[in-house]
């Protein structure tokens, strides 16, 4: 890394690379009001295509060297843990004696169906509050509602308690369901952003097995701890989240969109651990504020600004950016946000999970490890997500969700071919039932270094800035409808016929694989800036490109030198394009 010139870390803010030949000057107000000459940069050979030049390389090892970035993308990542252990707990804790005690009348499934329901109701409103407050500011606010939900569910006396703690934790999940991937999207190198994402279902598998393994480990206990303690370990995610929040780095992409573009450059250099005037940087810089003025001058020409400010405009606003994800510019985007949740969750591991158990016992084999079975599936799940941190970015997207819908369809054609000849009578065919057994487990391998890591991966890149939170939100509520509906056609389909309902899925397995290789963009390697050009008719894209590349031209040439005030009310040192 290049230290000339430059120390990281000392907040000195350059202006973008100028255009060959250029040769007009700018100014800018002091902080004392006075007028400075910006200083200038050396001109980039141009031999030398400073646009493809990577941060750092694919894999592991660029994981590794953009250490800086991967730390806070775990640190942000924690909001999946938290997924995953409250969606792993509660099974495990009502089949308790002593919970079912002190909860005669509650309903595991109608407990599931509150958390979904906060889950979707989160979802909808960080796709407001995201916009309006910071990114990491969005998480510590998800943290502290986390908290508050499982403090209230962990000294929960009566039916009503639990089931509003677990409404406002559900709605903190989906807060954070939308919040995570995004933060981590916006922060993330291109090279290494898949592999960045994934991070999130890691953290969520990981989340599922530590809740039944921490709930194994409290069973033997006497009276409520029994059931209490592992929930009083789900607020320790939670601290760690809010606390780590205010550690973490605004998001560049936020910061642009604010008109804080010099502390948008600060931080862009700190998480790409490059001095501010680094070439990679300033380009990136530079295509983050043309993405910005460019998707600001779209909404103004469809949303025209009213005359005054007032609540009531404000809501019209924030209304008509919610239907533009609908509308033709942008519904494209929106049906792949939706569809990739859709095929997640009616991949068929539901009814695996809902049934192996049933077959393991059949196969006479203790109830302890009955019970351990979601465990196993947890592991196996973390186990192909630890290998999509590789693939994700080696081999693209559509690669992945190809091979994962592939090897599924196969192993759950098997599966239904097994349980339409033997399910009547598995304990006579132990071979037979082991080697479903086998097969599934080799579904949920798939199914995790797959669709289930992609699917949070692809929401948070495909949308533009202006409806990147709205976008993300409504992927991730669709993600809790699909949970709902996934368990209860589940249930359903399996009290009528067991090979049917593998075969069910099988089917969906060969769409999903129609579906991706057909519909799915191939973002892999590419700038959340450039996702555009994977979109829209080819005459669309060259008016955009003509657009972009005025609005490059401009802010490279000429800026406003007034300071003002940006719409968080801080006052900045920057430039506003005028």
């Amino acid at each position: 890394m290049s230290t000339d010139n430059c120390i990281l870390g000392r907040q000195t803010f350059p202006p973008p690379l100028r255009s060959p030949g250029s040769s007009k000057s700018s100014t800018r107000h002091s902080s004392n009001g006075s007028n400075a000459s910006l200083p200038t940069i050396a001109e980039v050979p141009e031999d030398v295509d400073t646009q493809g030049d990577p941060y750092v390389k694919i894999g592991f090892r660029g994981v590794l060297e953009s250490s800086y970035c991967t730390g806070f993308a775990i640190l942000a990542a924690i909001g999946g843990f938290a997924l995953g252990y409250n969606q792993g707990l509660m099974p495990i804790s009502l089949i308790t004696e002593q919970m079912v005690t002190q909860f005669p009348q509650i309903d595991l499934n109608f407990l599931a169906a509150i958390t979904q329901l906060g889950g979707f109701l989160g979802a909808l409103i960080m796709g407001s509050v995201a916009d309006h407050c910071a990114r990491k500011s969005s998480i510590g606010i998800a943290a502290v509602v986390f908290i508050s939900g499982f403090v209230f569910q962990t000294i929960s006396m009566n039916n009503t308690m639990l089931v509003v703690a677990r409404l406002v934790g559900g709605i903190a999940i989906g807060m954070l369901s939308v919040i995570t991937p995004i933060y981590i999207s916006e922060i993330s190198p291109p090279e290494i952003r898949g592999s960045l994402l994934v991070l999130t279902d890691v953290l969520i598998a990981l989340g599922t097995m530590a809740s039944f393994w921490i709930s194994v480990a409290t069973g033997h206990m006497d009276g409520e701890e029994i059931w209490r303690l592992p929930f009083v370990f789900l607020v320790i995610p939670g601290l760690i989240l809010g606390i780590g929040a205010i550690c973490m780095p605004f998001s560049p992409r936020w910061l642009a969109s604010r008109f804080e573009n010099q502390q948008a450059l600060y931080c862009l250099s700190k998480l790409r651990q490059l001095c501010p005037d680094n070439c990679k940087v300033q380009n990136e810089w530079m295509e983050i504020r043309v993405e910005v003025a460019y998707q600001r001058e779209i909404t103004e020409a469809r949303h025209p600004l009213p005359q005054g400010k007032s609540y009531i405009n404000g809501i019209k606003l924030e209304l008509q950016l919610w239907l533009d994800c609908f509308k033709t510019r942008y519904w494209y985007r929106t049906h792949v946000g939706i569809g990739v949740m859709f095929f997640q969750q009616f991949m068929g591991v539901k009814a695996l999970a809902y049934n192996v158990p049933i077959l393991l016992g059949t196969l006479g084999v203790s109830i302890d490890i009955q019970i351990a079975t979601p465990g196993i599936f947890a592991a196996v799940h973390l186990l192909g997500a630890l290998t999509c941190l590789w693939t994700i970015d080696t081999f693209g997207r559509k690669r992945v969700l190809l091979s994962g819908s592939s090897l599924m369809l196969v192993c759950l054609i098997i599966i239904a071919g097994l349980n339409s000849k033997f399910s009547d009578n598995w304990s006579s065919h132990p071979d037979a039932g082991w080697y479903c057994v086998g097969i599934s487990i080799l579904c949920i391998l798939a199914f995790g270094a797959s669709w289930s890591p992609v699917s949070w991966a692809l929401p948070s890149e495909v949308f533009p800035s202006t409806l990147r939170v709205k976008g993300g939100a409504l992927s991730a509520c669709s993600y809790w409808l699909y949970d709902f509906l996934s368990s209860l056609v589940t249930r359903c389909l399996f009290s009528k016929s067991k090979w049917g309902t593998y075969a069910f899925f099988a089917g969906f397995c060969l769409l999903s694989a129609f579906w991706a290789a057909h519909f799915i963009p191939e973002t892999t390697g590419r700038k959340l800036e450039e996702i555009y050009k994977l979109f829209g008719d080819n005459e669309e894209l060259v008016r955009e490109g003509q657009k972009k590349t005025d609005i490059r031209t401009t802010l490279a040439n000429e800026y406003a030198p007034e300071p003002f005030i940006s719409p968080g009310g801080t006052p900045t040192n920057g430039f506003r394009f005028v």
